[in-house]
């Protein structure tokens, strides 16, 4: 039976070369520039190149803008899964947090993500919940999660036995430790954050007021966070209340009279002693030591002395990628700004 006219016109087409979406298929994939192209547009060697990607701070300026201006003209994107293949990296970190529902946390987590995906670090995030069984477990299966680093921030300890074995055992696979307090466990490096200097300072602008007892609430005093704290705040008496809200309210609805302001460790438990103070009609200065956006945003808004957790965020990416890099790198000492605001 002959084919039909449609179909003959088509075949014949085809003999023909006549299809352009035949020619279109049939046509060579676009090859993708290498490091060795962009080498030789920039006029510099391929190890060069390679330094410009992963350590730019030792190249010159000069360099590292005709390496730069090569790869965009080029649009070269380096191999990730290659270079990860040949360093044995994968490019992802593990954030732990202490409890991401606290407003800290939460936006310590958001600037962690935002700085490490600026230098190619995917994040997994833990949430702790403030378990030591829970970092214990977590640290436990790192190992075989095939992360690259690890930022554990949380004021929980970690320098116990169980914990730091753990440590160790990621550290033994070569696997990157930073946390967010300072604390001395082998193979950890910490922030430099002058939490001493936060409570210092809170303290301090209360005293020029006239305040004369002022109270300092914590939720652990024994914490890495709690025990600075507490160091920083001479003259105050120092009230251990635990970090729920309800009971910090608890605390401070027995809470001598003798004291004329409130010193507070999170923003949680400041809305607790708010909440408690107003049920027994009193008014008390509050400052908070948490500087989080939503610390303005009740009314009244509070007084803070903090570091910003977008800070914090980015100078713990900052370290974990120099030492995944392993890269010399300087920490820096993160101090603590005066907010002013209606609690003070």
């Amino acid at each position: 039976m002959p084919w039909p006219p449609r179909v003959r016109r088509v075949c014949n087409q085809v003999r023909s070369g006549g299809v352009q979406y035949n020619r279109a298929v049939s046509r060579a994939p676009e090859t993708k520039a290498t490091i060795l192209d962009v080498a030789r547009q920039a006029g510099v060697s391929r190890t060069t190149v390679s330094r410009v990607l992963n350590e730019p701070d030792r190249v010159s300026q000069g360099t590292l803008k005709r390496v730069q201006d090569a790869t965009e003209a080029l649009r070269y994107s380096p191999n990730s899964v290659a270079r990860g293949l040949r360093s044995g990296r994968t490019g992802v970190i593990a954030l732990l947090v202490g409890d991401v529902a606290q407003p800290f946390h939460g936006r310590l987590a958001q600037s962690v993500a935002t700085a490490a995906e600026e230098v190619g670090l995917g994040v997994m995030l833990y949430d702790l919940g403030h378990s030591a069984a829970r970092l214990e477990t977590v640290l436990g299966k790192l190992p075989r999660q095939g992360v690259d680093g690890v930022i554990i921030a949380t004021a929980d300890d970690i320098s116990t036995d169980s914990i730091s074995d753990s440590i160790r055992e990621c550290r033994a696979q070569g696997i990157v430790m930073v946390t967010g307090v300072e604390q001395s466990v082998e193979g950890v490096t910490s922030v430099r954050s002058d939490l001493r200097g936060v409570s210092q300072l809170a303290v301090q602008a209360l005293t020029d007021e006239g305040v004369r007892h002022p109270a300092l609430l914590l939720g652990d005093r024994n914490g890495a966070i709690g025990r600075q704290l507490a160091e920083g705040a001479s003259g105050a008496m120092v009230v251990e209340v635990g970090y729920t809200f309800e009971d910090v309210a608890e605390a401070v609805g027995s809470l001598d009279h003798e004291y004329d302001a409130l010193v507070v460790a999170t923003l949680p438990m400041a809305l607790g002693a708010r909440a408690s103070l107003m049920k027994a009609d009193r008014h008390l200065p509050i400052v908070l030591c948490e500087e989080v956006p939503f610390a303005a945003q009740v009314t009244p808004a509070f007084t803070t002395v903090g570091i910003h957790p977008d800070e914090s965020g980015r100078e713990m990416v900052r370290l974990v990628d120099a030492q995944i890099g392993e890269r010399d790198i300087e920490r820096k000492l993160l101090t603590a700004v005066l907010t002013r605001r209606d609690s003070f």
